[in-house]
């Protein structure tokens, strides 16, 4: 089964740097930031920060060792780290998030022979 886990980092080279050790580690197939805004309360204080969304994919066979290397090298003192069951993901999709997280031979996504509709 896939899954995602949801976390957030306060700038682009933490979460640029635990997206590649992840990756090349085969505890996620894929990691995807955006910078975002958010509101939340921290020690009685309401905090309006600039943080980076982070979407790793992985699946349930590797999740465990991706949510350990997460907060073990997380730079926040509580770092959100939130599982998300995947439904309904295409098949090719999970073939390719498989086989990039359990040490198979990854596919490409993108298959270049495929015609595209324009």
């Amino acid at each position: 089964m896939g899954i995602v886990i949801v976390s957030t980092y306060p700038d682009k080279k933490s979460i640029s740097k635990v997206a590649r050790i992840v990756v090349e580690q085969k505890l996620a197939a894929c990691v995807n930031y955006a910078k975002i805004n958010s509101i939340y309360s921290w020690k009685g204080k309401i905090e309006d920060a600039e943080e980076f969304l982070a979407l790793f994919k992985t699946t349930t066979r590797s999740k465990q060792k991706l949510k350990e290397e997460i907060a073990r090298s997380h730079p926040y003192t509580v770092p959100e780290i939130v599982e998300i069951k995947m439904d309904g993901v295409s098949v090719p999709y999970m073939k390719w998030l498989a086989e990039s997280t359990l040490g198979g031979k990854p596919k490409k996504r993108n298959d270049s022979s495929k015609r595209r509709n324009s």
